[in-house]
């Protein structure tokens, strides 16, 4: 038996390139990701990583999100809960 990771399905699978590893997201890569089913998967697997280690975009956001999103814990806080909602 094959267990598929959530990367298995993302949206962005067969699109990837050198555009997901950079600091901004463009219109196609943030319809891309809006409409991911795993998204949320996605961001949890980014925020919960070391700031370092997470460059470009993950579940629709930047590492400029990301990092602004870990300074302001009720944002963390509010991210975090719609994650683990989203993910049960």
């Amino acid at each position: 038996m094959v267990v598929s990771s959530w990367k298995d399905e993302a949206a962005c699978l067969n699109d990837m390139d050198e555009r997901w590893l950079g600091s901004t997201v463009t219109v196609s890569m943030a319809r891309l990701c809006w409409a991911c089913p795993v998204r949320a998967d996605c961001l949890f697997e980014a925020l919960r990583r070391e700031e370092t280690s997470d460059p470009g975009v993950w579940g629709g956001t930047t590492e400029y999100d990301r990092r602004a999103i870990r300074k302001d814990s009720n944002a963390l806080k509010a991210i975090w809960a719609e994650l683990e909602e989203a993910a049960a």
